[in-house]
């Protein structure tokens, strides 16, 4: 729709910038359909002046201890910009699995940058942040809001900051500030396994909050990255299940990613 938008918007501008030139009718053809593609590169670049307008008062040297709801509504407007004209298309299913009543931890596989993308304009609706790798924080524009948004910078050269992270979220977890995404997988899957193996300190927020876990799926981010402006991409956000404390609260965190992992194995191989 957005990507609609801007082919209609960036049309009726050409229109009028063209009614008024006094050239033959070839020559105002070819100009209508230069000023076409100036008038969207031109509304591409208003749109990263804005980010970096929205951007500019985020301090990233002070450590954010809250959950903001603002600049969550910021990143939402900008991803679901980026991923409209990268033409995907979102499928969603079981959505109405999420708890409502309380904060949660979910999971996901981890194939794409994109894949927290998908799930931040599918889960607009809950505050949410996630754990993160700390080279997406030095991405223009994007790593700033994150920052501001309250998301967990992961460091995992560095064990005591790695500890400090997972702390941090288990804060916001008890504190009621919102719910946190994490890969059990720890990083993007590049090989041609179905899942990479889990890294189970990640479960410390789930054993230490006593929160449900919601575990989900993600496919068709992968493949966003071919074709990526002239081709139509569908992708898929799955929620598949819902543990809630008293079902895992007898299991070792090993037992607990090895639950998470049957679940998300099942549904995963059904792509195959």
């Amino acid at each position: 729709m957005i990507k609609l938008i801007v082919i209609i918007i960036s049309l009726l501008l050409a229109f009028v910038e063209c009614y008024f030139i006094p050239i033959s009718i070839g020559y105002k053809i070819l100009l209508f359909v230069l000023f076409i593609l100036l008038n969207i590169i031109l509304l591409v670049v208003l749109f990263f002046v804005f980010m970096f307008l929205v951007g500019l008062p985020i301090n990233t040297k002070k450590e954010p201890i809250h959950y903001n709801k603002f600049y969550r509504h910021i990143l939402y407007i900008a991803t679901k910009t980026c991923l409209s004209l990268f033409s995907v298309k979102i499928q969603t299913e079981g959505l109405e699995k999420i708890p409502q009543d309380t904060n949660f931890v979910i999971v996901f596989n981890h194939t794409s940058n994109l894949d927290s993308m998908v799930m931040d304009v599918c889960m607009q609706e809950y505050p949410l942040v996630f754990v993160a790798k700390k080279s997406l924080f030095k991405i223009p524009f994007f790593g700033k809001m994150i920052h501001k948004i309250g998301y967990i910078k992961l460091d995992r050269s560095d064990v005591r900051q790695e500890l400090k992270a997972i702390y941090k979220g288990i804060d916001f977890l008890n504190q009621n500030e919102c719910s946190i995404g994490v890969s059990p997988e720890g990083t993007r899957n590049f090989t041609d396994e179905v899942l990479l193996p889990f890294k189970i300190g990640c479960l410390h927020l789930v054993t230490e909050s006593k929160r449900p876990i919601v575990v989900s799926t993600i496919t068709g981010t992968k493949e966003v990255k071919k074709n990526l402006l002239f081709k139509r991409h569908s992708v898929k956000f799955k929620i598949l299940d819902v543990i809630n404390y008293d079902e895992y609260k007898d299991l070792s965190r090993a037992q607990i990613a090895q639950e998470i992992r049957t679940i998300m194995l099942k549904d995963l191989n059904s792509f195959k």
